[in-house]
């Protein structure tokens, strides 16, 4: 069977052809002599050559920065000790308490009446024994009476103590001087013994609190300076806390700042940070890029010594910043491999090309 070709046929044949022909070409064409992108071949004693930056150590102070959050240093929720309806509230939330002030006042009933009627029995009970020790002195009196009688003043003082203790408990007092926070409770409630009233929240000192890493725990210390971070704020404290067992969530050890308030004006919770500053290193800042992992998992650099031979070294971060990160292990001054460090090996000797002065400062 005869198969008839139209013109479009006709050219995509020949469309096919020169581009067949034009592939074909590249790999017979020899390069030309005369192009200076072409490649180049080396003889096989030729170095290896590698480009390199000096780079010069210099003094910085490190430092640890701990994310976190700012609370109270103290706090407590405020619970009624008796029943009784709220008769007062003397002091609402957001307004700042000395120790001791009364906050809330319970309906004290008939307590200070029997108070007072205890304590007269009390004053009762000592006349009787002090009569009784006289007359036991004149031989009037037996021991037993004596016994009988201390017995009775000893209750009597036990059941004015216990309704001095319930009068007291009508008055919900500040444990401590701080802020209000979180009423319960409203006037004219009736709240029984162990509910809920007020949180009573101590700002100064506030606390900032956060983790470190195990890397880090060993270099901090209680009673170390920090900064505290808080809204672009910067505060001066101490360190209070350092935990001495990783918390099983994140394997990190808990760690507080303590700052100084007097105006108590702060709040639980607020995004904050804390840092340290360590004692000063030497060391050199570079890019993230250069650095290296050897084949024992090591991080590193690869730098070249007087004897143009290459050389790895394991570092150790100080310092990180936006721009780079600053590190030590390194001898100083030192070479480091800028371009060509994936290709060489410890121990291999290299050509160097293009040494130009540390860039990254």
């Amino acid at each position: 069977m005869s198969i008839r070709l139209n013109q479009g046929h006709y050219i995509a044949i020949v469309i096919s052809a020169a581009v067949i022909i034009w592939m074909v070409s590249g790999y017979l064409l020899k390069a030309d002599p005369e192009n200076p992108q072409a490649p180049v071949p080396q003889s096989s004693d030729s170095l290896f050559t590698v480009q390199t930056e000096e780079y010069s150590a210099k003094p910085i102070t490190p430092e640890i920065t701990i994310n976190g959050h700012s609370m109270a240093s103290q706090s407590a929720l405020l619970s009624a000790e008796t029943a009784g309806k709220v008769i007062a509230i003397n002091k609402r939330e957001g307004q700042s308490v000395k120790k001791g002030d009364v906050i809330i006042e319970l309906d004290p009933q008939d307590k200070p009446e029997r108070l007072e009627q205890t304590q007269s029995i009390v004053k009762q009970r000592e006349i009787e024994l002090d009569g009784i020790q006289k007359l036991i002195n004149q031989g009037l009196q037996n021991e037993t009476k004596l016994v009988e009688a201390k017995a009775l003043l000893a209750a009597a003082k036990a059941d004015a103590r216990s309704l001095q203790v319930q009068l007291n408990a009508t008055k919900i007092r500040a444990p401590f001087n701080g802020v209000l926070e979180g009423r319960k409770v409203e006037l004219g409630a009736y709240v029984r013994a162990g509910d809920a009233i007020i949180s009573v929240l101590n700002y100064n000192p506030f606390i900032i609190t956060g983790e470190v890493p195990e890397k880090d725990l060993m270099q901090l210390q209680t009673g170390q300076k920090a900064t505290g971070i808080i809204n672009l704020q910067s505060y001066n404290g101490s360190l209070r806390y350092i935990a001495s067992r990783a918390t099983s969530s994140t394997r990190g050890f808990s760690v507080e700042m303590e700052v100084p308030n007097p105006s108590q004006r702060m709040a639980e919770g607020l995004t904050a940070s804390i840092r340290i500053n360590l004692p000063e290193a030497s060391a050199i800042k570079i890019s993230p890029a250069l650095l290296n992992i050897n084949k024992e998992g090591q991080m590193g650099l690869k730098y070249v010594d007087a004897q143009n031979t290459v050389q790895f070294a394991a570092i150790t971060l100080i310092k990180a910043e936006a721009d780079g990160v600053w590190i030590s292990g390194l001898p100083d001054p030192v070479k480091l491999i800028t371009v060509g460090q994936s290709f060489v090996s410890t121990g291999q000797k290299v050509a160097i090309s293009n040494t130009t002065p540390e860039q990254v400062k």
